[in-house]
């Protein structure tokens, strides 16, 4: 019997990556990782004002390398019969009428606001409060799949931003578009909203659709935030990650080598492709680990029923598992925090690097250690109690309860505090947020008994991993997979092929084993400064 091979692609916060999977057995046969260059010069974003953007051109670019790489490897080129990308999200941009981004329209090449909205971007702060108090105020439902508390993170939050902010974007705006369904409408050459395939993921997730309130918000609803709202041209239908988006248009098939006749899935978000990646399933929750962190949980609808829990992020049936209700938690900033301090410390180095060109190589190479210098320091100090506390919300939070106006804080320092002793409370505050997360979940029926965790972080940090085991108490299975959201798209790619019957059929066959378990050990000492953490934050009041 002849192999045949699918692409699963992934566009992380730096950079994209494709990789080739044997459909049989779910062997990885070719990988390439490529960042995205506008963005790592540092443009159009702003991190003091919340703002980061990424220009079409980047996706576009780098996707055809990574896919034109990963397709020349593969021994039998003609066999791969299919292809599912996964994005951040939510992460938008407005568009003419044939769906290209303004960005890529005379006149708006350099214009942020005409760009994707990356998904950390928090410049719709004070929308998310307006959209927020008037489905509080009048008891409406549509802010109830995001924990009743819609973020500054997804999708009417930024566009309403933009509408009030830039006129001229405004005026332009025909429709909109998330990252995940451009790179499928490039992929199978659609330009018109009547053709789109949306990802029911995204739209469920982030953009307040429902079937219970016939779609979106109604107009009258949009009127009140912005008039011009509800001139936006939006699709009617979205479609599971189990379903097809189209085939691979002639521009793309000739570019890589390949057949027309290769199916393309609908779009995804990249922590619920990463889930299914993980092995997700009823009580295997999946901890995607990487610059931030989304905790991805299912439970059957039959047996969870139409219950909501409040101050989820996302909740969504069908989200992450055909016929099961979906649920995304997680820290707006995880990798994020850890990378903080690494920018912090060696602020001094790159000052003398640029003093002393000479001396470049030497300090890279120290700053290049920063992370693991202070891991391994962190992980010798003795526990206790009254060591530095720190709270994670560099970013705001995400859940449980979001507020992305919420900054992180350090208490109990003193002039003998080391930097090991501040790094070690940012990796504890990640735990305890996490533990929040995990607490109130159960809290609200989710069923966990297994914990599997994926992600850069998984991977390559012992501290915080061990961290995590003893703060939860459980044991932390961590995949073997070193791109577990590009293997979700690729065991989507596989079901849409018509390869396996179901996403789980495919997961069964294709997610690799597990490469190691951290096992916990409890304290007394940790539970008291969770304790401490809880009353920091305020959750106590919350979760009580």
């Amino acid at each position: 019997m002849e192999k045949n091979y699918v692409i699963g692609v992934d566009y992380g916060t730096d950079s994209a990556r494709a990789i080739l999977v044997d459909a049989g057995d779910g062997s990885v046969v070719a990988a390439r990782t490529e960042a995205y260059p506008r963005w790592a010069e540092g443009r159009y974003s702003d991190a003091a004002s919340d703002r980061f953007r990424q220009h079409p051109k980047d996706y576009l670019e780098v996707l055809e390398t990574v896919l034109k790489d990963v397709a020349g490897k593969c021994p039998r080129p003609q066999r791969i019969v299919g292809i599912s990308v996964d994005t951040t999200a939510s992460t938008p941009c407005l568009t003419d009428e044939n769906l290209t981004p303004l960005s890529l329209t005379p006149g708006f090449e350099e214009d942020p606001d005409a760009m994707f909205v990356l998904w950390k971007d928090h410049t719709g702060m004070a929308e998310s409060r307006e959209i927020n108090a008037i489905c509080d105020g009048e008891k409406l439902p549509y802010t109830c799949h995001s924990g009743y508390s819609y973020s500054a993170e997804n999708f009417w939050s930024k566009v309403l931003h933009i509408f009030r902010t830039n006129p001229r974007v405004a005026e332009k705006a025909w429709s909109a578009i998330e990252c995940c369904d451009f790179v499928t409408a490039s992929l199978t050459g659609c330009h018109s909203l009547e053709e789109l395939k949306p990802g029911h993921c995204c739209i469920g997730a982030k953009w307040m659709w429902a079937e219970e309130w016939g779609g979106y918000p109604p107009a009258s609803f949009l009127d009140r935030l912005d008039p011009r709202l509800k001139g936006l041209h939006l699709p009617e239908k979205n479609y599971g990650c189990h379903e097809q988006a189209g085939t691979l248009c002639p521009e793309w098939a000739a570019k890589l080598g390949l057949g027309t006749d290769v199916v393309v899935g609908a779009g995804n978000v990249d922590s619920y492709s990463g889930a299914v990646g993980g092995g997700v399933r009823h009580r295997t929750i999946v901890m995607n680990l990487g610059t931030s962190s989304c905790y991805m949980a299912v439970m059957p609808k039959e047996k969870f029923g139409d219950r909501i829990i409040d101050g989820l992020f996302a909740q969504v049936d069908g989200s992450i598992l055909p016929g099961q209700v979906g649920f995304e938690v997680g820290l707006s900033a995880f990798g994020d925090a850890y990378a903080w301090v690494k920018k912090l410390v060696s602020w001094p180095l790159r000052q003398l690097a640029e003093r002393q060109p000479e001396l470049k190589g030497a300090l890279k190479a120290a700053e290049d250690r920063l992370i693991a210098d202070l891991s391994e320091a962190a992980a010798q100090l003795p526990q206790r109690e009254d060591a530095p506390l720190a709270t994670d919300y560099l970013n705001g939070r995400r859940s449980p309860f979001c507020d992305n106006s919420l900054t992180g804080t350090l208490a109990g320092l003193k002039l003998g505090t080391t930097a090991p002793e501040l790094f070690r409370a940012l990796v504890e505050a990640t735990a305890f947020a996490t533990k929040a997360v995990m607490d109130h979940l159960k809290a609200g029926g989710v069923e966990i008994d297994r914990y599997v965790a994926v992600g850069g972080v998984a991977q390559k940090s012992p501290l915080v991993m061990q961290m995590l085991s003893d703060v939860l108490e459980a044991p932390i299975s961590v995949s073997a997979s070193k791109d577990s959201c590009a293997l979700g798209a690729a065991i989507h790619a596989a079901v849409v092929a018509g390869l396996y019957p179901t996403v789980e059929a495919a997961e069964e066959a294709l997610c690799p084993p597990i490469a190691t378990t951290y096992t916990p050990v409890p304290s007394a000492i940790l539970r008291a400064r969770y304790r401490k953490y809880l009353a920091l934050t305020g959750l106590d009041e919350k979760l009580a």
